[in-house]
């Protein structure tokens, strides 16, 4: 019974987060048709996909991606807007990858394949974080252009309601952010992955949590030879950049210094660099279509369909 009133309680909380924090609120979202998206990607997909393959640097970085501690003001570490020790930024998508992956909605697609979602109801369960990564736009919020999307959680298996669980258990979760300023326009994708407690413990970083944060992501690209979702499929190649380059390897100045092992930093120093290439895309693109797990402001649409369908899977999953 106690456990019942818990679970309860966690799903009531969920839901009053969700109508404060998500992009779009629950209570005014409309009834809208179903979003889809054609095989070819959306009209802004198609836009970026071009703008990626004609604007960026030329020639574009030899090691991928421009190093923001080279810069004023850049930082391997995340931002809080209140002061607080950053995260580290401690893996990236190399500017290498195919210029379909390091667009946001391809990007997305990529994350599913690996089993990373878009946080359960589109709400981040949590403050917003940002970055400076050197490249002349300045500070920018996590995720797309308009600071969606910008925390990926491990879906457990489940594209559908896996992120809502590990909302509630906790596990392997990332920001991302856009390395695509006007001086340093890479496309590159840095992210800052970690371990995360459930929801009872108020998802605080697990212990080694931010190592083990990065090389579980690394493992889910890497583990076979390629990924796949919904007829695209890509390979993923890791290189590591060691401790000294990018980041250091610390305690100093980062946030949660506790959660490191006896004796060792709370981060190792080490940057998982990852160039991803699209092998494989589907091709009938006049007839097909295929969802991006993905919360719109604009539409109130989340993963395709009204958010508030995913009340009731997620109760029946907080009462079992």
């Amino acid at each position: 019974m106690f456990k019942f009133a818990l679970n309860l309680v966690v799903l009531c909380t969920l839901l009053v987060s969700t109508v404060i924090a998500s992009p779009a609120s629950v209570s005014s979202l409309p009834l809208q048709a179903r979003d889809v998206t054609s095989v070819d990607g959306s009209d802004v997909f198609k836009q970026c996909v071009r703008r990626y393959n004609t604007s960026r640097m030329n020639p574009l970085p030899q090691q991928g991606y421009f190093n923001p501690n080279n810069a004023t003001n850049g930082s391997m570490l995340t931002i809080w807007l209140d002061g607080t020790l950053g995260e580290p930024i401690n893996a990236i998508i190399s500017s290498n990858s195919s210029a379909q992956v390091l667009c946001p909605e391809g990007f997305l697609r990529y994350a599913t394949s690996i089993n990373f979602g878009v946080s359960c109801l589109g709400n981040v369960n949590g403050t917003n974080q940002y970055a400076d990564l050197g490249d002349g736009f300045g500070i920018r919020e996590q995720g797309n252009y308009d600071g969606g999307n910008g925390v990926l959680r491990w879906n457990y298996g489940d594209p559908t309601f896996g992120t809502c669980k590990e909302s509630i258990e906790g596990d392997n979760h990332f920001r991302w952010f856009l390395q695509n300023g006007s001086s340093a326009f890479t496309g590159a994708i840095f992210i800052a992955a970690s371990m995360e407690e459930s929801a009872r413990l108020g998802h605080m970083i697990q212990t080694n949590g931010y190592n083990r944060g990065r090389d579980y992501l690394v493992g889910n690209a890497t583990m076979n030879a390629t990924t796949s979702w919904k007829g695209y499929r890509w390979s993923t190649k890791v290189d590591y950049i060691s401790a000294g380059v990018l980041l250091n390897a610390t305690s100093e100045g980062i946030n949660h210094p506790d959660v490191a092992l006896p004796g060792q930093p709370v981060q190792d120093g080490r940057v998982a660099l990852l160039t991803v290439t699209l092998l494989e895309e589907p091709t009938n693109s006049t007839s097909s279509a295929v969802g991006i797990r993905a919360f719109t402001k604009a539409s109130g649409v989340w993963g395709g369909s009204v958010a508030v369908t995913a009340v009731l899977p997620l109760a029946l999953l907080l009462l079992v």
